[in-house]
């Protein structure tokens, strides 16, 4: 990398050799704009894998962000489009020290606890226009969409990350994510033993197309989604569970209830929220629910960790893990190890159920099964037992 005799870049001659290199490579003029492209995201994979060609990085607990800067103009916008300039100050200023005048930058906004690892609800307080002096977030940038005047994602994933090394400070709150290159088992297995999220696997010479991309992997250390709260059942601190929809087939398609894994502090700031946004009817189909389920217009979206699916195509032992303030309803799309709901299960009765509290103390310390586990295990069992009872020969 070009420096001064002081040491800093040399950032004009660095601008120089890079914009010689992109013509050389044939990079499209254009400008590219962070609230006009359409990010790329991966699809879900169900194992992790070793392959020539693939890179495999770090999935980062965070807000996906896309980061522009154009002369002396900086702005930050979420995947969705929407505005977060105003939520992370601090990146936005190292976005705007970058001394280039034109860079967009596809990344991460994470918050990092004392030990250096991520703290989503840290992060969700900031999300939430929740903002404390504690909470410095830092940018994870791993993609280069533009640089200058051309526009870098025709070209390979390779090339791009390879610009985007050269162009980043080397400490700071922009950071470079390292990429491992083909050993994507070994890589998970650490991330895995360190107790982090997963693992983003990437073909090496896939060039970056808004949408959801098979060349795309994410690859979690447990089985987790995105759902669309429709509902929720009132109980005390604020509600006993939450009922939640994926997209599918151009509409919204009824997946269970989450009733375990919320903080006191979280339920009712929740509840308050959908308070707002009752509804006559579900908005999901084949939703189902006693006399006291209130639903609600699907605005928003939680992410929801779990065991596998039934076969009518219900969560089993889902527990809450946060709200994302950075996802819209339609991202929420129907995992893939999700059955079709080709078997219906029987609708609950419409008779009130029993009301349950303390939904989240830890009945297992060793595989941190909940209370709310244990009856939500229960509730998927009950009409197999009731199967198996009522064809069984009287004795």
């Amino acid at each position: 990398m070009p420096v001064h005799a002081s040491g800093k870049i040399d950032a004009s001659r660095l601008s120089k050799e890079i914009r010689k290199e992109l013509e050389r490579l044939k990079a499209p003029r254009g400008a590219v704009s962070a609230f006009d492209a359409e990010a790329m995201k991966p699809e879900v994979a169900d194992r992790p894998f070793t392959k020539k060609g693939w890179v495999f990085e770090l999935k980062y607990d965070g807000f996906r962000l896309l980061a522009e800067k154009n002369g002396e103009v900086a702005r930050l916008a979420y995947r969705s489009g929407r505005d977060a300039t105003r939520i992370f100050p601090e990146i936005l200023r190292a976005v705007s020290d970058l001394p280039f005048e034109s860079i967009l930058l596809d990344g991460e906004a994470v918050v990092l606890d004392e030990s250096g690892r991520p703290d989503f609800q840290s992060l969700q307080r900031r999300g939430q226009g929740t903002r404390s002096i504690d909470s410095t977030a830092v940018f994870f940038v791993f993609d280069l969409l533009s640089f200058a005047d051309y526009d870098l994602r025709p070209l390979p994933l390779s090339v791009r990350k390879s610009v985007l090394r050269r162009l980043l400070p080397e400490d700071g709150l922009l950071r470079y994510v390292e990429e491992v290159p083909e050993r994507g088992e070994d890589f998970y297995a650490a991330v895995k033993g360190m107790g982090l999220e997963g693992v983003v696997a990437k073909k090496e010479d896939s060039p970056y197309r808004g949408g959801y991309s098979g060349h795309w992997l994410k690859i979690r250390v447990d089985h987790s989604a995105d759902f669309a709260v429709v509902g929720y059942e009132p109980g005390p601190g604020g509600f006993r569970c939450l009922h939640l929809a994926v997209s599918a087939g151009g509409g919204l398609v009824y997946t269970g209830t989450v009733g375990s894994g919320f903080g006191a502090q979280e339920q009712t700031e929740i509840r308050a929220r959908l308070e707002a946004a009752k509804r006559s009817a579900p908005a999901a189909e084949g939703a189902t629910g006693p006399r006291n389920v209130v639903w609600v217009e699907p605005e928003l979206v939680c992410e929801v960790r779990y065991k596998e699916w039934t076969r009518g195509g219900h969560l089993r032992q889902p527990v809450f893990l946060r709200l994302r303030e950075d996802k819209e309803v339609d991202e929420c799309l129907r995992p893939s190890d999700a059955p079709e709901r080709e078997t219906q299960e029987a609708p609950a009765p419409s008779v009130d159920k029993p009301r349950f509290t303390n939904l989240g103390k830890v009945f297992w310390p060793d595989e941190g099964y909940t209370k709310g586990d244990l009856i939500e295990y229960y509730r998927t069992v009950s009409p197999w037992i009731l199967r198996y009872l009522r064809g069984r020969p009287r004795r």
